[in-house]
């Protein structure tokens, strides 16, 4: 039988191993079939090439965006495909939504530790979602959507490092594999 104070250690573990498990990262992209990609060698973004994305407003400091658009230009670079505001063949659009969400932390029903889902204890997390689109600049038609999610602390930390994390796993299948 587990002892409150046992308990009372075990709740901390927990609750961490929890919030490890649910910062994953959940992919879903989708594309046009018909579309041959390494045409592509270059982007810019959507509107007027002036980078904007839709999003809460403290992701709107200057620093902030510099980073999520420092991310994209990178993780495009690596795939072979440039900046390029004169002449892009690709058109990219960045959504980010943050939503809080409720978590339950595990319970512990025995001795043998065995989690589950039975437990009152509510963590108040944010979901945080990235899309990103692109279109093709010739046609208007789009192309590529990938939509990543994952769950944040509250008051998420919000590095270069984890832009780029998030970005390289949005964009982890583009361009995708011919078939």
């Amino acid at each position: 039988m587990i002892t409150k104070n046992k308990m009372k250690k075990l709740i901390p573990f927990l609750v961490l191993s929890m919030i490890l498990i649910s910062c994953t990262i959940r992919v879903r992209s989708t594309y046009d079939h018909r579309v041959t990609f390494d045409k592509y060698k270059s982007f810019c973004w959507m509107k007027g090439c002036e980078f904007t994305f839709s999003g809460p407003g403290y992701l709107k400091e200057p620093l902030i965006q510099q980073q999520l658009q420092s991310a994209i230009i990178a993780e495009m670079n690596l795939k072979g495909i440039s900046y390029n505001n004169d002449l892009p063949d690709l058109l990219m659009d960045v959504h980010v939504v943050m939503k809080p969400d409720t978590v339950y932390a595990f319970h512990v029903p025995n001795e043998t530790y065995v989690p589950s889902f039975m437990g009152d204890e509510e963590i108040i997390m944010l979901k945080g979602t990235l899309i990103i689109d692109l279109v093709d600049k010739t046609t208007s038609q789009m192309v590529w959507r990938s939509t990543a999610e994952s769950y944040f602390e509250a008051h998420p930390e919000l590095t270069e490092k984890n832009f780029q994390r998030g970005v390289a796993r949005a964009l982890h299948q583009f361009p995708p594999k011919k078939k």
